[in-house]
């Protein structure tokens, strides 16, 4: 059995419509380009922040500033360099921050425990003692 060719008109309608999908697919963030929430306690209070993910470049702002720590979370879009969560807590001493703790957490995604895709983290300062614990999940979990 022999087969006639397409018409050009309805093959490049329906080259143009995959194309279009195609289009929209790559548009669309993935699953795991999602806003990150931490959970801090330090000096007695407990906080939460909401950390949108960025593109590489932006500079991070910190989430928390205190008297003996700063504490700043970074979320990349992949497949930006650097794409995940990174979270570092500096302590500081006379108005200078030096970095106490730094970890970095691929694109968090699944199943993860009660303190979300970081576990619980306790970060103490050296020279006075005071602790910092934190933990962070996928946003709307």
């Amino acid at each position: 059995m022999r087969h006639r060719p397409l018409p050009a008109a309805p093959l490049r309608q329906c080259c143009l419509a995959l194309l279009g999908v195609a289009a929209l697919v790559a548009w669309v963030p993935p699953a795991s380009a999602q806003a990150v929430t931490c959970h801090l306690a330090y000096a007695g209070a407990s906080r939460s922040f909401t950390i949108a993910p960025a593109a590489h470049g932006e500079p991070p702002a910190p989430q928390i500033e205190g008297a003996s720590f700063a504490f700043e979370v970074v979320n990349r879009l992949p497949p930006e360099p650097g794409a995940g969560v990174e979270i570092n807590t500096y302590g500081v001493f006379a108005g200078t921050p030096f970095l106490l703790h730094q970890a970095r957490y691929a694109v968090p995604g699944g199943h993860t425990g009660p303190h979300g895709f970081t576990g619980l983290q306790v970060v103490r300062e050296p020279v006075r003692l005071n602790e910092l614990a934190y933990w962070c999940e996928r946003a709307g979990r």
